[in-house]
């Protein structure tokens, strides 16, 4: 039994990693990075607007990572940050003219392509998938904070 789910876990996680690794490779064949791929990729799911705030919530992402490729983004004349009213630290990110036809070239096959690959799954396969990677998340969140918290006692007993 242990060994069909150490093989399963295995299956898991090699899964994962050509995941990565197409997301990487779309971002590098159209000259960005992932960072500032997925930056893009949420601007234009979300519409404009979306703040740095929103994406490092939502997406796991550093400030600083965000932050950096923001910078990147906007020099290259693509996005545009904006003050959010009511808050000078929240910036708004908006597309240029020039980085809307960019998204729109770039993020939108990519986008198709992961809808078309989803719809080919049907309905309640998606539905399964969505609900079962959701709690194998959220089991694995817990079984990792323990174990770091389990790291760090044992660090300071032996000190």
């Amino acid at each position: 039994m242990k060994d069909e789910i150490v093989r399963q876990l295995e299956l898991l996680n090699q899964n994962d990693k050509i995941l990565d690794e197409l997301y990487h490779s779309y971002a590098a064949s159209v000259h960005l990075s992932e960072t500032a791929f997925w930056i893009l990729y949420i601007a234009w799911t979300q519409g404009d607007g979306c703040t740095q705030k929103e994406i490092c919530d939502s997406w796991s992402y550093s400030r600083q990572t965000i932050n950096t490729a923001l910078k990147n983004l906007e020099r290259q004349g693509i996005l545009c940050l904006k003050t959010a009213e009511g808050n000078r630290k929240n910036k708004r990110i908006y597309f240029s003219r020039e980085g809307k036809a960019f998204a729109d070239r770039v993020v939108a096959p990519f986008v198709r392509a992961e809808l078309l690959s989803l719809e080919r799954l049907g309905d309640r396969e998606r539905e399964q998938l969505t609900r079962l990677n959701e709690r194998r998340t959220e089991y694995f969140r817990q079984e990792l904070e323990e174990a770091m918290a389990a790291n760090e006692r044992n660090e300071n007993k032996a000190r």
